[in-house]
Formats: structure tokens, C-alpha cells, sequence
């Protein structure tokens, strides 16, 4: 089988030869993983149906028909209008003239336009054709954008006008008037107030300049919290307002000042049409605007519709989907899924404002309408619809602060209103919204010290649990003391490791074991980092033993919002489930694939564990790190120090070392050290001592020692001349040298070969007298995306590790011949960035200025190293993983026999 990478590369072979109209379809079919046999059956006639001149139909994957030039969108109507494509129902429809094409999916009607050079660049749209699913999030509402933007002008105006509510005192009152402000906004454009009554009130006796808006706004909210008949000493024009109830407007009613400004943004706000607003960005709108700092250093990340439906999607709602095409006619299994809907509870244990609780309830009652519409076209004496079996009851959140949980809860009306309204369009009629009614089990509290089954029950018989959301992302240099004593409550029982993992972490531990062996699945938000390095070694093991395997999984990708400042933050998505046959699913971007085993690390591969291991596994040379001082600085010279020691001193040379560490190497900086080594002379030491300014050096490296709190440190107190840690052998000729962190944007990991007039710090991983290929090991891209998986980061940038990502890199038995072709690759590149002098490995690993020549000899290094892999380049990253974690799994399955 073709992967999407091959297919891609098929089409863009196709879209570069000369356009042949009667040869493109043929093509196009072995293009999309079509067996030669079944083209050759094609091209014979005696499989394709097509019932336009010169097309080609394959039942089930596409039609296509050529077109005249200029008129490829006029061909995609014929063959939507083509009686064999309604019959045959083909995944892909496609016309082309050979500089335009016009595509179609018939099932969800979207289309491509562009050009016929572009077919590669588009493969993705195209396979449906091969029969593999492509992964669609929802758009962004630029409706929510918009108000998003005015609401924070609003904000900020409101602020200025009023220095006092900005104190953190005033902070929960002025989200509160955001609050009631945004509900008022929506409910008047909606039709749960009369048409505009809202805004003609505040802007009718709000003053031309708002001088009395506050006023207005106090009045009329006060009146919302008192039934009709009931507001004494009001003004008259405030009983038209509709009894909200509902404890929104129940505590203490008050409004800031308004300014002209703030008065003209408030205007500008009134006009947008909140009837098109995602009820989902109601409370996150107020968390965007209100304090976005505060929300940033919780690890909260506003999430988007898009965003959400990447989790709810693959959780449960495509099933749904799938369930709903299959009984689509058939009545009786209809309505199975019609009560299957009744019985699906979703739970949010971080909810926030409601994000993810509210678009579950939005999709699931525009799912039932489906079937109730459905029903009515079936059945000859449809049953009466009475109104939605899909209740707010149904959805559990756990939320810390309790303006977000009552944010949450009003949010779940406004979508319950949305969903009504929409199912009075159809069916013509809705019950009341006001006065407010209790709704969504939200709970105010912390998660990781609640018991989540006492939140949300668990399912009993019938009944399906799935837990979503986007938990607070915090590293552990983040986390404080009360979140690190929640880490200790919810793994101290299960795990020694666990300090080092991110606070999601444990959200992901308490959902593998509220679904163990019950009904329920979950998927949650996070950072890359629990599928990297320590945790993705000590994390997931302990999850895979409660009975519970991954189900799907978004792979690292950008996770933005629509908040005023619209963060990018690298995420994934991790969904786990119960052991299950179940197909499961790896989504890249928008390419998805069907995984035979998804392992913690999320690649399609064997369950293994990369354990730290002390000396390397696959016969590679040792690596250590380099020199440690422990000095207090005083046997390290910069440049003017040094040269200013040999101009005093000339004969002191014999005692200095250039003295690279991580940032020296990849930046090219010139640092020194004095190296004193006895085991190579024994009358250095005296030689030392008999320079003034390096006696004094030896003397202070003494006193600081003597003081350290580290008993290592002081016991070597009595040696000042040396390092603490010296790993380097007595005589060595070369050393190659690996920065222990490096930037992520880099293509390829830094890397250096010196002489033995060079020490290394224990900053850098170090191989002494290794060979050269060694070097083409690791400025390979093999060896990059192996550091990446297996070593983690720290922050953003690579974390490169000696005993766990050298010792256990997965090579093949490479044959001499091989090993000296790797040594010549290798020392094409130093070569090659030599010719670059003085140039630094920063200049020229700089993804967007990295020299031509080195990214074609590094290129051609990959290809020959892969080649010994697997006969031939990969593909792609995924490839790689999945070969290397394929190798690491033999090797620890033969050292386990």
C-alpha cells in the first residue's frame, strides 16, 4: 500500500510531464494506490463506466472527465450532473484541461480550485481516492475574532476611564460586568429580549457621551434580577426587561464609569450580529480580554472551535458519524443512535469557561435534529417530536475559579438557546430560556484533589462517559508549591519519577484511571513534552498497565486562538481508551493515518520503553560528558585574561587549553582554561604554583571549594589545580563534540570535531578519539528526530543526552566498506563548512540562511545513511520513527532472551 507521501509524490510526478487528457485518469488511478491490474482493467474498458466522452470512473474512488481549455469548473458540473456518478458514488470528482483543475467531494460537497502544477502540492484533498480518510478541522468564525478585538478596546477603555477597577480587588467585579454585558449584547440579537431593547435603553438615556450609561446599565441590570411587577423605585422603561434569574444578575449590581471612548467602543460592540457568535468564546472572550498575563502564567490557553473539534472529533463524535451514514435508512437503527445520543455524558476536569462542554452539546443536538429530519422523511406516520432528549444535565466540568464556572454554566444556556432556536427552525417550536433554569454540572474545585468520580458518575449500563479538554500546561520550574503538592497526591503512590513532568501529566493519570474497565474514553490537550523523553518513559508505562492503549493522537502542531493576542503554542492530542480492536488513528496536519499500535511516544510502533542506559547498546563508541571545574569561575580565562597571562608569562602557554562548552561551539567564541595535568607531567603542578596570578587562582578555587555545600566539591578542595570531574583520557588525539541543548529551529544537530588542544566542558557530550563517522551519525536527521522523541526538551530547544539518546540510537550492522563511506560523508561536511570560515555553526545552521552546498552535502550524507537503514531514503519523520523504533524493539526483545 501506498503511503500519503508516495501518493504525493505520484501526483506531482504527473502534474510535472506534458498533460495528456486521455492518459491523466489512468494515471491518476495508479497515482492513488490503484493496483496495476485494476488500471490495466480500467484503461481496457472493461471497468470504467464513465458516461462522458474521454472520462474515467472508478467505482467508489473517482470520476474524471478532460476538459475544453478555460472550462475545467463547466466539467466539474457535468460530472456532478453525470447519472453514473450518482450511481457509482466516487470519492473524488475531477476535471482538468491541464492548467486548471476543478475538484470535488461529493459526500461533504467541498471543492478545489487551482492550478494543474499545484496537484501534488494539493494531494491531500485527492485521498478520498485512494480509499484514506483526510482529516478536516472546522474553520475559525471570524465573527468571533471580531468581537473578541472590540470587547478587549472596550475593556482597556474602561480601564483607563476607571484606574480603581483595575486593582485586583475590583477584578472579579468588572468580569462580572463583562459578563452581564455580553448576555445582554446576545440576548437581545438572538430574540430572548425584544429586538435591540438592550441597546436602545443604554443608548436612549446613556447621555451623548455616556455620561450616564453607568446609571442606565446599573438600572436596567438590577431590573433583569426582579420579576416584572416587582421593581419598585425604577425607572418605567426598565419593566419591558425580561426576569433573567439564574444568579447572574443576583449579586451585587454595579457598572464603571464611561468616557466618550469607551461609550463609542461600547456602541461598536452593540453593533455586531451575536446571533453569529460560537457560544463556546462567551466566557472566553472574558478570560482573553480580562487578564491575559494572569492567564498565561496558570497555563491556561483559550481554545478554539477548530482546536476543540480535534479532540471531540476523534473522541466520539466522528463514531457518531459513522453510525448515523450506516442507519441512515433505516429507521429502527435511527433511532437507536437517537437514544444513544441521551445517554452520552461529556466531562471537562479543567472546563474553564465551558469550551469544550459547550460545542459537545452544540454537535450532538445538531446530530439528533439530523435524525429527527431524517425519521420524518422515513417514516410514512412519523411520531410527534416532542423536543430534544439531549439535556445540559449531560455535561461535568470541574472548574477552579468560580466566575469561570458560572461563566461555564451561562455559556451552556446561551448554546442551549442556539440549539433550541435551531430546532424551532426546523420543527416550529422551542420552550422559553427565561427565566434561567439550572443547567451543566459544573463544580468548583480542583481536580487533581477531587475524586472525578464523585463529579461525574460513572456509566452505568447504556451509558458512555468521554472526558475532554485542555488542562493547564506547567513545566515543572512552573509549577508552585500547592501544584507540586497536587503532583504528589495524585503519582507519589504509583511513581518515583514523576517531578519532572508537566502538570498535565496528571490530568492524563486520573482520566486512565476513572475509564479503566468502565464505558468511557477520554482526550485531552498538551504539551509535546508528555510524549518526549522522561515522561514519555515513566508516564505512559504506568498508564499502559491499567489496562488502557492510545486510540488516536494529533501529532506536535500549532495551537492557536482566538484571543486579542493570539497565542501559537506546540500541542498535541492524545486520546486513550480501554484495550479495544478498534482502529486507531495517527493525524498529522491534515493527513491521517490507521496505526497498527500507537506507543507513548505517539509513533505507529511497537510499546517499548528507551531506558537511559550507561554504555551504548548498538556497538557505537562510549560518550561522556566533558569537563566539570566546580571552580568558581577562577580557572577560566577569557581572551583578554589569557593574553594578558602569556604576555606576562609567555611560558604559561604550556598550562592553557582553549575550553569550549555548548555555546562556544555553536557560536564560535574563544574561551580558555587552565589545564594542569600531572598524569601527562608531574612538575606542572610546581610550575604553576611558581606564577603569581595562577597560584592566586589555585589559592581561591580552594576557599570556594572549602565552602561548598556539595561534599564532592569539598573533598576536592585539596586538589585546586585540577577539575572536579575530568573525563577525557591522558593522551587523546581528536574529540568530537555535541552541544548538550540546541535550538529546535536548527535542521540538523550541532556538532564539532577539535584537536587535543581543546577541553571540554561538561556542557558539551563528548566522543575522545572516535571515528569520523560518528560525525555523520549525528548531523544526520535520523539522529535529530531520535534526540527529539526520546530526549525531550528543555523549553524549546533539543536536549541532547548521552545515555539516552546516543547509547540507545538504533544503528544497523554497518560493514566496513559502509563505515568508511560515513567517514568520507562526514568529513565532506566539516569540509564543506570550513570553505564557509569564519562563518559559525549558528550562521550556517540558520534554517533560513543555511548555505546551499552544506544543506546538499548534509542531504546526500541523509540519503547515504538511510540508504543502509532501509535501501533507500525515508519519506518522511514518521518513517524514521518508526524504523528506529522498530530496530530498539528487536534489540530489546534479543537482550531480554
Amino acid at each position: 500500500m501506498m503511503n500519503p507521501t508516495e501518493i504525493a509524490d505520484a501526483l506531482d510526478t504527473i502534474a510535472k510531464a506534458k498533460f495528456d487528457a486521455t492518459e491523466f485518469g489512468y494515471s491518476f488511478a495508479q497515482a492513488t494506490d490503484n493496483a496495476q491490474a485494476t488500471v490495466a482493467k480500467l484503461k481496457a474498458g472493461a471497468t470504467n463506466k464513465s458516461d462522458i466522452p474521454g472520462g474515467v470512473l472508478l467505482n467508489g474512488k473517482f470520476h474524471y472527465a478532460p476538459a475544453l481549455p478555460g472550462m475545467a469548473a463547466e466539467m466539474l458540473e457535468a460530472l456532478r450532473a453525470s447519472k453514473r456518478t450518482v450511481k457509482a458514488k466516487p470519492a473524488i470528482l475531477i476535471a482538468t484541461d491541464g492548467e486548471m483543475i476543478a475538484a470535488e467531494h461529493p459526500k461533504s460537497g467541498e471543492t478545489l480550485h487551482c492550478s494543474f502544477a499545484d496537484l501534488g502540492t494539493n494531494f491531500s484533498f485527492f485521498l478520498p481516492a485512494a480509499g484514506k480518510e483526510r482529516y478536516r478541522a472546522a474553520e475559525e468564525n471570524p465573527v468571533d475574532i471580531k468581537a473578541t478585538g472590540k470587547l478587549a478596546k472596550l475593556y482597556d477603555a474602561l480601564l483607563k476611564a476607571n484606574p480603581d477597577w483595575a486593582k485586583p480587588e475590583r477584578r472579579h467585579a468588572m468580569n462580572l460586568f463583562m459578563t452581564r454585558l455580553i448576555f445582554c449584547l446576545f440576548s437581545e440579537d438572538v430574540g430572548v429580549f425584544k429586538e435591540s431593547q438592550f441597546s436602545f435603553a443604554v443608548f436612549s438615556f446613556g447621555g451623548n457621551k455616556g455620561e450616564h450609561a453607568r446609571d442606565v446599565l446599573v438600572q436596567a441590570f438590577a431590573a433583569m434580577n426582579l420579576p416584572q411587577g416587582q421593581r419598585d423605585g425604577l425607572p418605567a422603561w426598565t419593566e419591558k426587561f425580561e426576569y433573567v434569574n439564574g444568579g447572574l444578575f443576583a449579586d451585587v449590581i454595579e457598572a464603571p464609569e464611561f468616557d466618550p471612548i469607551s461609550f463609542r467602543y461600547l456602541r461598536d460592540a452593540a453593533e455586531l450580529d451575536w446571533k453569529l457568535i460560537n457560544p463556546d468564546i462567551f466566557g472566553s472572550m472574558i478570560q482573553s480580554i480580562a487578564d491575559p498575563k494572569a492567564r498565561a502564567e496558570l497555563g491556561m490557553h483559550y481554545t478554539s472551535v477548530p482546536n476543540i473539534m480535534k479532540v471531540l472529533g476523534p473522541l466520539f463524535l466522528d463514531d457518531l458519524d459513522e453510525a448515523l451514514e450506516k442507519a441512515w435508512d433505516k429507521p429502527a437503527a435511527l433511532k437507536v443512535q437517537l437514544h444513544r445520543l441521551s445517554k452520552i455524558r461529556v466531562f471537562d476536569p479543567a472546563c474553564g469557561s465551558g469550551n469544550f462542554l459547550v460545542v459537545a452539546y452544540r454537535e450532538m443536538r445538531e446530530r439528533e435534529i439530523r435524525i429527527l429530519k431524517r425519521l420524518g422523511e422515513l417514516e410514512a406516520n412519523p411520531q410527534n417530536v416532542m423536543f430534544s432528549s439531549v439535556s445540559l444535565n449531560q455535561f461535568y466540568g470541574i472548574e477552579l475559579t468560580d466566575f469561570a464556572a458560572e461563566t461555564a454554566k451561562l455559556a451552556l444556556f446561551i448554546a442551549e438557546y442556539q440549539a433550541n432556536a435551531r430546532f424551532a427552525d426546523v420543527f416550529g417550536r422551542m420552550p422559553a430560556l427565561l427565566p434561567l433554569r439550572d443547567g451543566g454540572q459544573v463544580t468548583r474545585g480542583n481536580a487533581l484533589q477531587l475524586n472525578w468520580v464523585d463529579v461525574c458518575p460513572p456509566p452505568v449500563e447504556g451509558e458512555e462517559v468521554y472526558i475532554a479538554g485542555n488542562p493547564p500546561f506547567l513545566g515543572k520550574a512552573q509549577q508552585e508549591e500547592e501544584q507540586k503538592g497536587d503532583m504528589d497526591r495524585v503519582f507519589s503512590s504509583h511513581l518515583k519519577a514523576y517531578r519532572a513532568f508537566d502538570l498535565v501529566a496528571a490530568w492524563y493519570f486520573l482520566a486512565a484511571r476513572y475509564i479503566k474497565g468502565r464505558n468511557a474514553e477520554a482526550a485531552l490537550v498538551s504539551t509535546n513534552s508528555i510524549c518526549q523523553g522522561a515522561s514519555a518513559s515513566s508516564l505512559w508505562p504506568e498508564i499502559f498497565k491499567l489496562g488502557v492503549e492510545i486510540g488516536f493522537a494529533h501529532r506536535s502542531f500549532k495551537w492557536r486562538n482566538n484571543a486579542a493576542a493570539n497565542a501559537a503554542v506546540i500541542c498535541i492530542v492524545v486520546g486513550i481508551r480501554n484495550l479495544s480492536s478498534k482502529a486507531k488513528r495517527l493525524i498529522d496536519e491534515d493527513i491521517e493515518v490507521r496505526a497498527a499500535n500507537i506507543n507513548g511516544y505517539l509513533v505507529d510502533g511497537p510499546t517499548v520503553t528507551v531506558s537511559a542506559s550507561s554504555k551504548p547498546v548498538n556497538g557505537l563508541p562510549e560518550m561522556t560528558f566533558g569537563e566539570m571545574p566546580r571552580d568558581g569561575g577562577n580557572l577560566i580565562l577569557n581572551q583578554t585574561e589569557m593574553e594578558a597571562l602569556v604576555e606576562a608569562y609567555p611560558e604559561t602557554k604550556k598550562i592553557i587549553r582553549k575550553f569550549l562548552g555548548s555555546e562556544e561551539v555553536v557560536n564560535g567564541l574563544d574561551r580558555y582554561c587552565i589545564w594542569i595535568d600531572e598524569r601527562a607531567d608531574p612538575k606542572l603542578l610546581d610550575f604553576a604554583l611558581s606564577i603569581p596570578p595562577i597560584k592566586q587562582r589555585i589559592e581561591n578555587v580552594a576557599e570556594n571549594r572549602k565552602r561548598s555545600t556539595n561534599k564532592s566539591t569539598a573533598e576536592f578542595a585539596a586538589r585546586p589545580h585540577r577539575f572536579v570531574e575530568r573525563r577525557s583520557p591522558e593522551m587523546f588525539g581528536h574529540a568530537i563534540l555535541v552541544p548538550r541543548v540546541t535550538s529546535e529551529r536548527r535542521p540538523y544537530l550541532p556538532v564539532d570535531r577539535v584537536g587535543a588542544d581543546v577541553i571540554s566542558s561538561d556542557l558539551n557530550q563528548v566522543l575522545y578519539d572516535a571515528p569520523d563517522w560518528c560525525i555523520a551519525l549525528i548531523a544526520s536527521r535520523l539522529h535529530l528526530v531520535w534526540i527529539a522523541t526520546v530526549c525531550g526538551k528543555l523549553k524549546s530547544d533539543f536536549r541532547y543526552s548521552n545515555t539516552l539518546g546516543w547509547n540507545t540510537f538504533p544503528v544497523p550492522k554497518f560493514t566496513a566498506d559502509q563505515l568508511e563511506q560515513l567517514s568520507a560523508s562526514a568529513r565532506r561536511i566539516l569540509k564543506t563548512r570550513y570553505q564557509h570560515y569564519p562563518k559559525t555553526i549558528a550562521d550556517l545552521y540558520n534554517p533560513d540562511k543555511m548555505p546551499d552546498d552544506l544543506r546538499a552535502v548534509h542531504r546526500e550524507s541523509d540519503e547515504l545513511l538511510e540508504s543502509m537503514y532501509v535501501g533507500r531514503p525515508f519519506r518522511n519523520d514518521t518513517e524514521r520513527l518508526e524504523k528506529l523504533f522498530k530496530l530498539y524493539a528487536a534489540r530489546v526483545k534479543q537482550e531480554a532472551k
